[in-house]
């Protein structure tokens, strides 16, 4: 399965204003400005409607370094009996830009770079998702520990879960 995209996103001040994401495997191009939506090809998108954690469909990263590996399968027993399906793809890119366009409920990963995940992180908070560290504050450039998702009662949910799992 290819799963090579451009991720770009561009900063002002310490925020996220634009990012784009393009996966040139399925034509899709997703985009958004600060205050302005998101979009999958210049149509509006939004994150799912699940209300439930039971309902969740979440992706999740497999990091190569010890500790994110360590701190991934010990979520794993917790958090899987919880949500409908866990989906590992690859793309922590694709997977936050179909956060936004409600393909998956949530996304989470232990250690990413900005640069993996600014452009995504815009695109779910313009498609009415939200987008937080492990511990529910804000995600900022900063943040390595990420969860972004449709938001509210699933996102809190999720995040529980990792706690309980010992994922802080």
């Amino acid at each position: 399965m290819p799963l090579c995209m451009p991720s770009v996103a561009v900063a002002y001040k310490g925020e996220v204003v634009v990012g784009v994401i393009h996966d040139p495997h399925r034509q899709e191009t997703f985009s958004a400005v600060k205050s302005r939506g998101a979009y999958m090809n210049g149509e509006r998108i939004r994150v799912g409607e699940q209300s439930t954690i039971g309902d969740a469909i979440v992706g999740m990263g497999s990091p190569p370094a010890e500790e994110s590996m360590e701190m991934s399968l010990a979520a794993l027993p917790v958090l899987m009996p919880r949500v409908r399906t866990i989906r590992m793809i690859g793309s922590a890119a694709l997977m936050l830009a179909w956060v936004a366009n409600g393909r998956l409920t949530a996304y989470w990963e232990y250690d990413l770079s900005s640069w993996d995940v600014a452009a995504g992180s815009i695109l779910i908070e313009e498609a009415g998702g939200s987008m937080t560290d492990l511990e529910n504050e804000r995600w900022n450039l900063r943040t390595r520990k990420i969860c972004g998702s449709n938001g509210g009662r699933v996102h809190h949910e999720i995040l529980e879960a990792l706690g309980e799992a010992g994922v802080v």
